[in-house]
């Protein structure tokens, strides 16, 4: 049997004996991995931030729910500037936050209360507004953004990000960090920021008129 021949059948042998990992379950290993005993009831997991529609939050929840599974949800309404990237960028928004008894409840930023399975945040929560009953994974780095923190998990974990939603968190982080000129922009962030840049494939000279650094 030739040399090509052979190897040919030995790659067949070895996929045979393999499983390949669907969507679905490779989101609900990475959400036992990250969340642990947190999420192995059957309650819905939904991924909201706390206290406003702003494009850091609503990304956040997206990546989020993207990497861990669940839904993506936002408090109230959209802002414009938020809607202006997920419209540049052909993403879909999360769903309005409704009712949310009987949930498992991810946080991209702080809040209180014995439904919150994790808090990931980019400020440390204030004094006072977090009461946790039980063990919860909380995830808070000194970086400019709940979205970096997010995209630096997605890499640690292989994870290669459709193109509208690398779009929309690199919408981001340029708006959050001014640009990434604000003065609580990190390395982090402008590491994100290139890679996701490079996957939703946008210049790097486009960055500051590729979206609206202005909240309107």
């Amino acid at each position: 049997m030739a040399l090509g021949s052979r190897l040919l059948l030995a790659v067949v042998v070895l996929l045979s004996g393999c499983q390949l990992e669907s969507f679905g379950e490779r989101q609900a290993r990475q959400r036992a991995d990250y969340l642990g005993e947190a999420t192995s009831s059957q309650k819905p997991l939904i991924w909201t931030s706390s206290s406003s529609a702003d494009a850091d939050g609503a990304m956040a929840s997206l990546l989020a729910a993207h990497l861990y599974g669940g839904q993506a949800r936002i408090s109230g309404e959209p802002t414009p500037q938020t809607k202006a990237i997920l419209q540049r960028c052909e993403q879909s928004a999360p769903q309005p936050t409704r009712g949310l008894n009987g949930s498992a409840i991810g946080l991209v930023g702080t809040h209180h209360g014995n439904q919150v399975v994790a808090i990931i945040d980019h400020r440390a929560p204030r004094t006072g507004s977090l009461k946790l009953p039980q063990q919860r994974r909380i995830d808070i780095r000194p970086w400019g953004t709940t979205t970096t923190i997010l995209e630096q998990q997605a890499q640690r974990l292989g994870v290669v990000l459709p193109k509208p939603l690398a779009c929309a968190a690199l919408g981001a982080i340029v708006t959050q960090t001014q640009g990434l000129q604000s003065a609580s922009t990190t390395p982090q962030d402008r590491q994100s920021a290139a890679r996701l840049a490079r996957r939703a494939g946008i210049q790097q000279a486009q960055l500051l008129t590729s979206f609206d650094l202005q909240e309107r």
